[in-house]
């Protein structure tokens, strides 16, 4: 059970990195995305040491917080807006954090 969700949360985030195509900075936001792919494949196949995941995990949520819009105003709106953007971007640093998190609890034995 614990490789398939792994499983599920590495699809997730390929499929993130697959559509940043038309961002302004695509290639740093596909970069980010692929390489928390591959985090949690290690976890899957050969498990880092954990504190490189901790590593994993508090980086993305120093940046997401400064990041972070001055004000909150969704994240569904037109891309043409900057608060939104940067909530996007904010919370795209949650799920990578978070997906380390999620490979330190289920990292194989």
């Amino acid at each position: 059970m614990k490789k398939i969700i792994l499983l599920l949360l590495m699809i997730m985030l390929i499929g993130f990195a697959a559509v940043q195509y038309n961002d302004p900075d695509a290639w740093l936001w596909i970069m980010v995305y692929l390489i928390y792919a591959l985090v949690v494949f290690s976890a899957m196949v050969r498990p880092l040491n954990t504190i490189w995941y901790l590593v994993l995990l508090v980086v993305p949520l120093v940046f997401a917080i400064f990041q972070w819009p001055e004000k909150w105003e969704g994240i569904g709106e037109s891309m043409m807006n900057e608060n939104t953007e940067r909530a996007r971007e904010s919370l795209g640093l949650v799920i990578c954090a978070l997906s380390s998190w999620l490979s330190i609890k289920l990292k194989s034995q």
